[in-house]
């Protein structure tokens, strides 16, 4: 009764559209659960991140939870997890992701979960990483090793402002670097972040990464864009 008092006076909001949620109903309302744009096939040879990452990254299996679109139901649902503190909501997504996987049975086994690092004051400022929970419950749902100290950010400048291969290389050189690099030697990584684009900061990791002894990445991110 009194958390029923707490949830009337307090009531927990949907992440995407801020709607009081209703006793049975977790961080997302009922109605936008069913409106998310789900990923079809929501891993397989022909994906996106396939298609944005041709030719910059070696890239073995890729799987994405939703499509991305300005102004959608998905942007509110990133907004709410980067900006407003919603921490726990990264974990219920990657749960709900990795129960795909596994339901999928990748047919690569993985041996280390690896989160896109933010930048040491961005962290400050924010509190998590954004993509944390996400790739815990990811590895726990795959058997396999979560990793956030092997790689690393050194600027906070955002990736995306790199095109030319020269820059690309800048990228590597000033933006990511790898510590430990023997323990990544000959393993099968798992690269998990938030919202690809144009799959700059993926490829400066993979350059990054495989300075390491990495050859080829498995990819799992929130959303991608259409």
């Amino acid at each position: 009764m009194l958390q029923d008092f707490k949830n009337f006076l307090f009531p927990q909001l949907c992440a995407c559209c801020e709607t009081a949620l209703l006793k049975d109903e977790k961080l997302i309302c009922t109605f936008c659960r069913n409106e998310l744009p789900l990923y079809p096939n929501f891993f397989d040879g022909d994906h996106d991140l396939h298609k944005i990452l041709y030719g910059r990254v070696l890239l073995n299996q890729a799987a994405s939870l939703f499509y991305f679109e300005k102004k959608g139901i998905v942007q509110n649902l990133i907004h709410d997890l980067k900006y407003k503190g919603n921490e726990g909501l990264s974990y219920h997504l990657g749960e709900w992701l990795g129960e795909l996987l596994v339901a999928s049975k990748w047919k690569i086994k993985i041996d280390v979960v690896l989160p896109v690092p933010l930048h040491k004051q961005r962290f400050r400022e924010r509190g998590y990483n954004q993509v944390e929970g996400f790739g815990k419950a990811i590895a726990e749902k795959l058997s396999a090793i979560y990793n956030d100290t092997l790689l690393k950010r050194r600027s906070n400048s955002k990736t995306q402002v790199f095109k030319n291969r020269l820059a690309r290389t800048e990228v590597v050189t000033n933006h990511f670097y790898v510590e430990g690099q023997a323990i990544l030697s000959g393993k099968t990584i798992l690269l998990v972040d938030d919202l690809v684009t144009t799959g700059a900061t993926l490829e400066a990791c993979y350059l990054a990464l495989k300075t390491a002894g990495v050859d080829s990445l498995n990819i799992a991110t929130i959303a991608v864009s259409k």
